[in-house]
């Protein structure tokens, strides 16, 4: 349905795309009306998008509604009183375009405020800083009469664009390397912050905040959010910065509604998705997503996922073959125990289940950092239970041990589907990876273990330590934003967590354990199989083979 163009919008258009396009105090005179009026701002943008900016399809650029709210109030007053501070606090979820709609308010008030203004583009590094002026550059590049407003232009050593009035917009990174010195002593007429909650909370408030108070700048802050550690998280939610500052919430509900656009980003089908295999609470979706503050620890599993896993049934007796199972081991260092647990996959109405069957912990007084032995209990338990597949922890346990592993399984009849498994740090790290599968998978009810209640006080032991250790491990993230690690509270361990993510791994997540391994050969090291290890560093670790279910589209509400 085409939107229909009013009068105001009419007169609008005309006004930029005319004769008054060349007139520049004219033009500024039209802006500055329109800025005490969202709406009237609404009709000015979108007249300026249409008759000078395209999308990556070469067509008049449309702005979502999303993008354009980010816009409007980026271009506005608060009010009537013009000389108000401009303050904006604006949390936009992950591929949502919010840094691309920052480009187009900064491209708008260049064109109508060309006589020395200053404009600053900051972001925690120099890549994210990079990504707004170069779409603000590649705005002005694309249209002809747009490059030729354009006096100067420098992409390296103070990267800047000149306007021919003398308007500049500058970038630069606020990072631990420079310490904020680029924006000090600066005192811009438009400032933009874009993923300012990854900024460290100290360099912001040394070096961001007191450039803005003499002129009294707008001011715009945009991002995903984080740690609750942060001054965005204050500007959006203390009361203390209630009057002084607009604060604006949008979710991924709000990135799927096209508008006037001709597509969104994402569809609903596409977030649903995603949801489901990231997990509805898992800190990724709330964070990127749903664009919710979490605490700088939290928990990674919600307790009540937790219990409700367990069902009235007995751990398998040594000497049974199990069907399709999978061992996982957590080798221990230090003080820690090994832990090795036996798992099994079984089909049902919900799809593939993992199912403990057995657990077995080696403390260190039991022999736990006794190599031979702890490679030899190993071998026992695959044995016993009939494993098809064997994956370790091989952070750190040396590549001897792996290789002597690695051999075992290949000579065993039949044959162990060997894989070391290197936990990695970091938002995209395989430990975040496999820990936010595990996530999504309690959440659908695909992980059993027995009952405690019902079994020998020895086995109960070990189920309420697993059960234990799952709700105790936590994510801790730094309050610079700049590392997160998953890891047991201080003095606590989480052997029983890392040895069954990387077997529910195996279980539900891996190739199929008939893979052929003819072609392995006893003299010839073996390399990680590339696509379980290292395939999927870069977005989820692995794909579930379960059937995929719709949701309730109201159901992914607050979390």
């Amino acid at each position: 349905m085409t939107t229909p163009v009013t009068n105001e919008q009419k007169k609008l258009n005309a006004a930029i795309s005319g004769k008054l396009a060349h007139d520049s105090r004219a033009l500024e005179a039209v802006f500055e009306k329109c800025r005490t009026d969202e709406k009237k701002m609404t009709l000015l943008i979108r007249a300026f998008c249409e008759s000078y900016l395209i999308d990556q399809h070469r067509r008049p650029l449309k702005l979502r509604p999303l993008q354009e709210t980010i816009v409007v109030k980026c271009l506005t007053y608060p009010d009537l009183d013009a000389t108000k501070h401009r303050k904006l606090a604006i949390l936009a979820p992950r591929g949502s375009g919010k840094s691309y709609a920052l480009s187009v308010a900064v491209v708008i008030y260049m064109f109508f405020k060309r006589f020395r203004d200053l404009v600053f583009v900051l972001a925690p590094s120099e890549d994210q800083a990079s990504l707004i002026f170069n779409y603000c550059y590649r705005h002005f590049a694309d249209n002809d009469f747009l490059m030729g407003l354009i006096d100067h232009f420098r992409h390296h050593n103070k990267p800047n664009i000149t306007m021919k009035g003398g308007t500049v917009l500058r970038r630069a990174p606020i990072a631990a390397s420079n310490q904020g010195q680029a924006i000090r002593g600066q005192h811009p007429t438009f400032l933009v912050v874009d993923e300012s909650p990854l900024i460290d909370d100290k360099l912001f408030i040394d070096n961001v905040e007191p450039c803005i108070v003499s002129n009294r700048a707008p001011f715009i802050n945009l991002g995903t959010p984080k740690s609750k550690v942060n001054h965005m998280y204050r500007y959006l939610y203390d009361d203390a910065y209630t009057e002084s500052f607009e604060q604006l919430v949008f979710t991924w509900r709000d990135a799927v509604n096209p508008g006037r656009a001709y597509s969104a980003p994402y569809t609903e089908d596409d977030m649903l998705t995603k949801m489901m295999e990231w997990g509805e609470e898992s800190i990724y979706w709330r964070t990127e997503y749903e664009c919710e503050f979490i605490e700088s620890v939290s928990q990674i599993f919600n307790p009540d996922h937790i219990k409700a896993c367990r069902e009235p049934y007995s751990f398998v007796e040594r000497g049974t073959k199990v069907h399709n199972c999978c061992v996982g081991v957590d080798i221990g260092k230090s003080v820690n125990s090994t832990v090795i647990s036996v798992w099994s996959t079984e089909k049902s109405v919900e799809g593939n289940i993992a199912r403990l069957v057995n657990i077995e912990e080696i403390s260190p007084k039991s022999g736990g950092h006794d190599i031979p032995y702890q490679r030899s209990r190993i071998l026992a338990n695959c044995r016993d239970f009939g494993a098809s597949r064997l994956i370790i922890d091989a952070t750190g346990i040396g590549g001897a041990i792996e290789q002597e592993m690695r051999v075992a399984c290949i000579q065993n009849k039949p044959q162990i589907h060997f894989t070391p498994f290197i936990f990695t740090g970091g938002p995209k790290g395989t430990k975040t990876q496999v820990y936010r599968d595990m996530v999504s998978y309690l959440q659908q009810g695909l992980v059993k273990i027995p009952d405690p209640a019902g079994l020998p006080a020895n086995e109960a032991k070990l189920v309420n330590k697993w059960i234990k250790e799952h709700i105790a491990l936590e994510y801790v993230m730094d309050a610079t934003q700049k590392t997160e690690k998953i890891s047991a509270p201080d003095g606590k361990h989480d052997d029983y967590c890392d040895s069954t993510v990387i077997a529910i791994h195996a279980c539900l997540g891996m190739l199929p354990p008939e893979s052929s391994f003819s072609s392995v050969s006893l003299n010839t090291p073996m390399r990680p199989q590339r696509d379980l290890s290292n395939k999927h560093t870069t977005g989820p670790l692995f794909t579930k083979s379960t059937a995929r279910r719709r949701l309730n589209k109201h159901a992914p509400g607050g979390i």
